[in-house]
């Protein structure tokens, strides 16, 4: 069984999927998952370098991702010195609530029929292949 192949398989459709709500919205899964991350961190200072930590992509890569949801209006960069805080405007807000709902009916798609031990196994397994260092 090679388990490399399916989680990529699995990846990709859950990527499709995710796509294919925010689409939508006029929005990107990654998008989505950026404003879903700003809105269950809402107060704390999130730098367009935690977003890049976070989501383990390059910085030039994150910046693009900013930029374009800047110019929509849905985000809003504040400068600090050399940091760079991210901040959702209320033209976001309209979104939040569907998209935290889009994934907590994901989420219980996804491991609903699990028990607790299987959720944190399964959780263990996903925290491992994710880890940078690996």
């Amino acid at each position: 069984m090679n388990y490399g192949k399916m989680l990529k398989i699995a990846s990709v459709q859950l990527a499709r999927d995710m796509d294919k709500f925010a689409q939508q919205y006029g929005l990107t899964g990654t998008q989505m998952t950026i404003l879903n991350y700003l809105s269950e961190n809402d107060g704390e200072h999130i730098s367009q370098k935690n977003l890049t930590d976070e989501f383990a992509v390059k910085s030039s890569t994150m910046s693009v991702i900013i930029d374009r949801m800047e110019k929509r209006g849905i985000i809003r960069r504040i400068a600090v010195g050399r940091n760079k805080f991210i901040r959702l405007t209320s033209s976001a807000e309209k979104y939040v609530k569907a998209i935290q709902e889009y994934f907590e009916n994901d989420n219980k798609r996804l491991v609903g029929q699990f028990n607790e031990t299987e959720k944190e196994v399964i959780k263990r397994f996903l925290e491992q292949i994710g880890e940078k260092d690996a």
